[in-house]
């Protein structure tokens, strides 16, 4: 029995050691590996706390296939999670908010049902329609004040990069799903969010999880910032993260 006793304690003094994080959503998510991104980060860091993620993820997902589906709410179910991310399919805050806020809540009852926090995850306009940010915006920022639930602000972030320096494409080809850089200005966000800590001084090195470890022969690098950007999207993250 005390062996027993024992086993448990050092169980959750090393479950104390990490930060879990479930992502459920679709390709803004699954794009350059987003949440892997987000490790990279977090152990560039050298934070006390490692980052250990997993994701749910369909191309195209709105969070009510997600609900209907039911993947995501076992996985959810099955392990201990800090933070759960929900992500909306790219348009639908816009289109119909209302079923947005419907599953969006359904999901946040059933997170705080397992003592983890919602964290939103701020999605950006389509390269050709930003116009529609604040719509976006006001959609996320809406819902996760009457859940109490915190928001990821990276479609507000990407707004405000193209100000600063006009030169860093955050899309790909198809003006909807995120280049490297756009991957990387997410992964900033949602570091700063998870950890409460400024993302200045972090790696500028976008690496493919594809290629293993980083810091294995075969890596494959998919974007190295300057320094002089780097700090740019680094700083731009952190005031933006605490304003809101």
């Amino acid at each position: 029995m005390l062996g027993r006793q024992i086993q448990t304690n050092s169980f959750s003094l090393a479950e104390q050691q990490v930060i879990r994080v479930l992502f459920i959503g679709n390709s803004y998510t699954y794009f350059n590996d987003l949440p892997w991104l987000t490790q990279q980060l977090a152990a560039s860091a050298k934070e006390s706390k490692t980052l250990e993620t997993e994701m749910v993820v369909i191309g195209g997902a709105t969070l009510k296939s997600h609900w209907k589906r039911g993947e995501a709410l076992k996985l959810l179910k099955a392990k201990r999670w800090d933070y759960v991310v929900l992500q909306e399919q790219s348009t639908l805050p816009i289109t119909n908010p209302q079923e947005m806020y419907k599953y969006a809540s359904l999901f946040d009852a059933e997170i705080k049902r397992v003592n983890s926090q919602t964290v939103f995850y701020l999605t950006w306009a389509k390269q050709n329609q930003p116009e529609t940010q604040q719509i976006l915006t006001d959609s996320y920022m809406s819902i996760a004040k009457e859940l109490k639930a915190k928001i990821a602000p990276v479609g507000t972030a990407w707004q405000k990069i193209p100000e600063a320096n006009l030169k860093l494409n955050l899309y790909s080809s198809d003006q909807s799903h995120p280049s490297p850089i756009g991957s990387y200005v997410a992964a900033c966000v949602f570091y700063t969010t998870f950890y409460q800590n400024s993302p200045v001084g972090l790696s500028r090195r976008i690496y493919s999880s594809d290629s293993s470890k980083p810091e294995e022969s075969n890596r494959i690098e998919l974007e190295s910032l300057s320094e002089t950007d780097a700090q740019m999207i680094q700083q731009l993250v952190e005031y933006i993260v605490k304003k809101i």
